[in-house]
């Protein structure tokens, strides 16, 4: 367990690729699984080939598994699905592994059915591959943990908003995008870090998925947030739980080492002190009108005949006894522990009676592992030994002896201990394994904690902040008043955050509708926090935050993209430019009109002329024919008047001022364009040497 970050889980997952399209050369279909057995989740999803490759590699980049198995055909370097997985370490596993029959029989084995209708999976042959492959994997490298996948759970990420993984680093959800000088990470500048006020291990990971797993569902996120705004409100409660929540451990990694079999007794005490404060728990939320809540006090089982079997019988490793059961449980380990002290106690006094009857002062009685208890004589004393003593060794100083009583009290003690580790361990199995069939229950339990400690957590930050609830719409406008970016504001440590407002309409309910916000204006004024702070707006409203703004109509996206920040892939051959154009390609491939586009710089990496062709393709394809809401930052200021004649877009711009030749940026955006891109300005800021910048002013002004 200490090997396992507590704030994240640990996947194994399993990919399965199924037959290939003669036309295409695709795979008709892909299936994927994954293993958390730290805590026992298992789950499968399928995608087909219409869904392919985004849909995968969008939830491995959720996920991000440390273990992804798939067949030897597609480990080799050559399988054209290998590009599919390329950043994720790859294990190998013979081929019929991932046989769909042999899979459903493995599985329907593991979980004693006879079919897999009730898990979701009867008609997903290729998720049933993949789960069957976890399993096999398991059961060759650690069977124990196969007690611990006890259910499967298919899923369909249709019900998540999709972003793939440059959305997440661009956005820094859960990472930050780039590393510090050494390579530590900047662990505070994400979204997650300025979220996360959570007090449990299970908690910080339950706010992590949340933060991943974005939901497109009105009703569903709507009662997460009354839970939310039910803890904004009231103080009292929020003042109640936390005090209950701190310091409860991880309550979810610990039932699941209950299953398996392999919790120690600090453990299991950890669980019932946590289990002690469940009932504490429910009277807080006796009260709450929010429906999340009252559920959430519905599943707190104290599981008080589980707490009580380990008050009972578990040993507390202070008392330094060396026994893992308290005296009381078991008659007949009382009955070997107290022979085994009486045996001892004699021995212990052996010293001084043999000292009484011999009369050798300096006699002593010890003990080694080699020839175990004898009694010691100094040479000068050897005279005086009776008769009944044994030589056993001669030492330097003297000689040891034994004699038939004391090994006859030496054979009962060793022989008791050995009854007692036996018979310990036999009692000690029996408590776990009575105490795996509440497991069920405890995982619910723990669950409902993990709900309580993440919905808190967003509670407490979004009153620190001053977070407001987002007003959520079915229609596919985006309104915010006054937006903030929750990260960047979280850094300046008391420092006013420049807010701004953001307006895209509906298609349907609009008569002219802005789709597109072209925003002009230099580097370093703040195009780029515009544009990320709108999507982490939307993402939050949807995975039920508050939000940083005045105030938010947020009309649910179906898909997130972005494309920002200068990169390159190296490794597959591609340049800045060319990973640029691919990412652009992918977005207005897939992008629809429910979506949310933010682009910055499109064109930059080529010649003037054909980045500024380009950007207004993209622009006037978004705008025309997709309908997506989009936000594009551009230096391109010649695309401003596509605002006049491009239906739907709007221009605006960086405010900049200018007082003696230096340019002040004011990070507010006003409507209009940029005639002015203080790229000298923005050097001379960067250090670059004073000849060279009036160098360029006066090129500039030429």
């Amino acid at each position: 367990p200490g090997m396992l970050a507590p704030a994240r889980e640990t996947y194994l997952a399993a990919v399965a690729i199924g037959r290939r399209d003669p036309a295409t050369g695709l795979p008709r279909a892909v299936g994927l699984a994954w293993a958390d057995a730290s805590v026992g989740a298992f789950a499968c999803a399928q995608w087909s080939a219409d869904d392919l490759p985004h849909a995968l590699q969008a939830e491995l980049a959720r996920l991000s598994p440390a273990e992804t198995l798939v067949s030897a055909a597609v480990a080799r370097d050559d399988a054209p699905e290998r590009a599919w997985l390329r950043p994720y370490t790859l294990s190998a596993c013979p081929d019929d592994a991932f046989e769909p029959e042999s899979a459903r029989i493995r599985l329907c084995r593991h979980f004693g059915v006879a079919t897999l209708a009730a898990y979701g999976c009867e008609r997903l042959p290729l998720a049933t591959a993949a789960a069957s492959a976890i399993i096999q994997y398991i059961e060759r490298v650690n069977a124990p943990l196969l007690a611990l996948l006890s259910d499967l759970r298919a899923y369909d990420t249709h019900g998540y908003v999709e972003m793939d993984a440059h959305v997440l680093r661009a956005l820094e959800v859960v990472e930050p995008a780039h590393a510090v000088e050494g390579g530590a990470s900047q662990q505070g500048a994400t979204l997650l870090a300025t979220l996360d006020a959570t007090r449990t291990p299970m908690g910080a990971r339950l706010l992590r998925r949340t933060l991943l797993h974005p939901l497109r569902d009105r009703a569903t996120l709507e009662t997460r947030l009354d839970a939310v705004a039910e803890l904004v409100e009231r103080l009292s409660l929020r003042q109640r739980l936390g005090p209950l929540l701190d310091g409860l451990g991880d309550l979810e990694r610990l039932a699941a080492r209950i299953a398996q079999g392999a919790a120690v007794p600090r453990e299991l005490l950890a669980l019932a002190s946590g289990l002690g404060r469940a009932p504490a728990v429910v009277q807080a939320l006796a009260d709450c009108a929010a429906t999340a809540l009252g559920e959430t006090r519905a599943e707190l089982d104290p599981c008080a005949d589980a707490r009580d079997l380990i008050l009972r019988a578990v040993a507390d490793p202070a008392e330094a006894t060396g026994r893992r059961l308290r005296a009381g449980y078991s008659a007949d380990l009382d009955a070997l522990v107290d022979a085994a002290s009486e045996t001892r106690q004699w021995i212990a006094a052996l010293e001084g009676l043999e000292r009484e009857r011999t009369g050798i002062r300096s006699l002593k009685v010890g003990y080694n592992k080699v020839f175990g208890y004898y009694i010691e004589v100094t040479r000068p004393n050897l005279a005086r030994v009776p008769s009944d003593y044994q030589r056993r060794q001669t030492i330097a100083t003297g000689e040891r002896f034994v004699t038939a009583e004391l090994k006859e009290h030496e054979a009962q003690a060793l022989h008791a201990e050995e009854r007692i580790a036996a018979l310990d361990g036999e009692l000690y199995a029996a408590l776990l394994a009575e105490l795996a069939r509440s497991h069920a229950r405890l995982r619910r339990t723990v669950g409902a904690l993990a709900r309580l400690d993440c919905w808190l957590s967003l509670a407490e930050v979004a009153v620190a902040r001053r977070y407001t609830r987002p007003q959520l719409a079915d229609d596919a406008a985006l309104e915010i008043v006054g937006g903030r970016h929750p990260v960047i504001e979280a850094t300046l440590d008391g420092v006013e955050f420049i807010a701004n407002d953001t307006r895209l309409d509906d298609l349907a309910h609009d008569d002219d509708p802005t789709r597109a916000m072209l925003l002009t204006g230099p580097n370093m004024a703040g195009k780029s926090t515009y544009l990320r702070q709108v999507a982490l707006i939307t993402l939050m409203a949807q995975v039920g935050s508050f939000v940083p703004a005045v105030r938010a109509r947020i009309g649910l996206v179906d898909r997130l993209f972005a494309r920002v920040g200068a990169e390159d892939d190296l490794a597959r051959g591609l340049s800045t430019f060319m990973l640029e154009m691919v990412e652009t390609a992918f977005i207005l491939r897939h992008a629809t009109a429910r979506s949310l586009v933010i682009l910055d710089e499109v064109g930059r990496g080529t010649s003037s002329a054909d980045g500024l062709a380009i950007a207004q393709a993209v622009i006037e394809r978004l705008c025309s024919v997709t309908g997506a809401r989009t936000l594009f930052a551009t230096h391109y200021h010649e695309l401003a008047r596509l605002a006049g004649t491009l239906p739907r877009l709007s221009a605006w711009r960086m405010e900049v001022a200018e007082r003696d030749g230096q340019a002040i940026f004011l990070r507010r955006v006003v409507p209009g364009a940029s005639d002015h891109s203080y790229g000298v300005q923005v050097a001379r800021m960067a250090g670059l040497p004073a000849d060279v910048t009036a160098r360029a002013a006066a090129l500039l002004s030429q």
